[in-house]
Formats: C-alpha cells, sequence, structure tokens
C-alpha cells in the first residue's frame, strides 16, 4: 500500500483544487489526558501524544470540541465540504513540496546518504515549520471527517494496518513493488474479495515502542512495516506526499456523486462506511508514514494547534 499510487480520477479531483455508526471502527468515547511529545526515534520515545487526546479535543468546523457534538445525522453535504476541505489543505502541502529537496531513490549502498537526511528536513526553518503546522492540521482534519462518519479513527487505521500485512505477506513482497493483486493467488484477496474489514481485528503491536494508542507508537508501527518489506528505500518526502495525495483523491471519489442531499445514515450502507474508514485510513497511514520521513513530530504539531485554538490563537490552516 506504501508504493501504488491509484491510477484513477483521483488526481483530477484534488486538482479541482455525518451518522449511522459501522461495527467495523466505531469505538466508545473516552476522555484522555494531553501528553505532550519531546523526540520520535527507533530507540526511545520521551513523550507521547494519545490519539484519543486528539480526537476528544480536536475542534469542528463551528469551533466545538468533536467529544461535545451530539450524536445527530451528518449530512452529505456537510462531510463533502469537509472532503473539499481535505483537498484544500492537500493543495497547500502540495504547493510547498513542489519547492522542497527533490527525491532520489536510495540503494543498497549505506554510505549514501538518504534524501531523508537533508539539512532542509533536520534543521529548522520558517519553511519546514510552515510544513509541519500543514501537516498537523490535515492530521486534525482528518480527525474532524471521521467524527463525522462516526469513525474512530485510530481504530480505522489499525484495521487497515492489519489488513494491509495480509494483502502484503513479507515472505512474498520483501523488496517488491508489485501491487496487492499480485499475490492474490496466494492471500485470497482479490479487488472484489478479502477488502472488508467490518470483522478484522485491530493490528497488535508488538513490542513497547509499538504503542497503538499513540500518535508516535504507530508511526513506528507502520515504519516497521516498510522497513520489514524493504520499502523504506523508495520513501523518500516527496514520492510519500504524491502518494498521500492520490489517497485523498480515492476518499473523494466515494462521494463525488452522492449529491448534497439526505443524511448519511439514509445515503450509506456499513460496507460503503467500511470503505469510507478504509480511505480516511489509507490517508492517515501516508500522513504518519510522510512526517516520520520528514522529521516532522505530527502529533506535537497536532497538539500545538489544539492549543492554540484553545488560547486564542491562529490554530488551523488559513485557506485564503
Amino acid at each position: 500500500f506504501f508504493l501504488i499510487i491509484s491510477c484513477t480520477i483521483t488526481t483530477t479531483l484534488l486538482l479541482l483544487t455525518s451518522t449511522m455508526p459501522s461495527t467495523a471502527f466505531t469505538q466508545p468515547i473516552t476522555s484522555a489526558s494531553p501528553k505532550s511529545i519531546l523526540t520520535i526515534n527507533s530507540a526511545a520515545m520521551i513523550g507521547r501524544v494519545d490519539f484519543a487526546y486528539l480526537r476528544d479535543n480536536c475542534v469542528t468546523t463551528n469551533d466545538t470540541k468533536i467529544s461535545e457534538v451530539e450524536p445527530n445525522n451528518n449530512s452529505i453535504a456537510t462531510i463533502r465540504d469537509l472532503i473539499f476541505e481535505l483537498g484544500a489543505i492537500t493543495g497547500m502541502i502540495c504547493t510547498t513540496f513542489m519547492s522542497v529537496p527533490h527525491d532520489f531513490n536510495r540503494t543498497d549502498d549505506e554510505s549514501r546518504p538518504s534524501p531523508n537526511d537533508d539539512p532542509f528536513w533536520t534543521e529548522p526553518s520558517p519553511q519546514k515549520e510552515e510544513l509541519s503546522r500543514q501537516l498537523g492540521e490535515l492530521f486534525l482534519h482528518l480527525f474532524r471527517i471521521s467524527a463525522s462518519c462516526h469513525l474512530d479513527l485510530c481504530t480505522c487505521v489499525l484495521k487497515k494496518i492489519e489488513l494491509n500485512g495480509q494483502k502484503y505477506p513479507v515472505e512474498l513482497c520483501k523488496g517488491k513493488a508489485g501491487k496487492y493483486t499480485d499475490y492474490s493467488e496466494h492471500t485470497g484477496i482479490t479487488t472484489t474479495e478479502g477488502q472488508c474489514t467490518i470483522n478484522t481485528p485491530t493490528k497488535a503491536s508488538s513490542n513497547d515502542m509499538e504503542d497503538t494508542t499513540t500518535v508516535e507508537g504507530i508511526t513506528i508501527l507502520i515504519r516497521n512495516f516498510a522497513d520489514e518489506r524493504l520499502w523504506h528505500r523508495h520513501h523518500c518526502p516527496r514520492n510519500i506526499a504524491l502518494a498521500m495525495m492520490g489517497e485523498v483523491g480515492e476518499l473523494a471519489e466515494i462521494f463525488q456523486w452522492k449529491k448534497d442531499e439526505g443524511e448519511l445514515d439514509m445515503k450509506m450502507t456499513e460496507k460503503e462506511l467500511d470503505k469510507v474508514g478504509q480511505e480516511v485510513a489509507d490517508v492517515t497511514i501516508y500522513l504518519l508514514r510522510l512526517a516520520d520521513v520528514c522529521h516532522v513530530q505530527l502529533g506535537d504539531e497536532a497538539r500545538k494547534l489544539i492549543e492554540g485554538c484553545e488560547e486564542g490563537t491562529k490554530g488551523s490552516v488559513s485557506l485564503d
């Protein structure tokens, strides 16, 4: 899932710039205490930011915390507006990526520096700070979209990682860039079979570093997923940004012919909401991976935006 960019109408959709509970992704909403983050690396995590904290404290477009919104039927028009805004934020990120250092694919020669270690990514600068803020806002907006569809973002991501592990077995795809259908004979997962995650368990952590309740833990889980398959050599900033852009388009594709009429529970089945959850998860997985290779502390950036809103300062990306 890290290497394939869908050749559909997704790019066109981006350039043109919620609530039936699903058993696939819905989890009880519980409060969590805010936690700060200092650093994230493969050796230790000093501070962590809970998904639950971001979910409960992220504000809607009406400046109301998601956790304080009364359950009701969200209109399709409202959700489509959120998808348009997602495209707008993604578009600003793409504009930023037009002026960052170019990628080159890594090889087995470890003496060659990684493009991710370019000073642009490792040293502070106004442009890097702005990009970090944009990634943080995109992250929070994915919480808004998930909540509008009564989906839990963390659960969506963990279920999709579990499914991706089935679609891309390490022993079959290590070092390869094939699509999951290349392995269908072995996995039984095709374009029409085995894709539903309604009854899929969430991905479990294999060690303390892969804490599946925190942004940092799931980031490491995704990093390890890529490393096990030798995909890290292709995971350069602009590569991943384009992959994420493709996934945003696939999410938009679900709503493109829904029109702006009716409520979510009248327009979408449980299987359709499962698909929404998977596409939101795909965008989030690429976003977490993008932040990782760009040396951006995504959880911290999202937390700062939330705190900025609470203090009455600028807490979101301007769309003007």
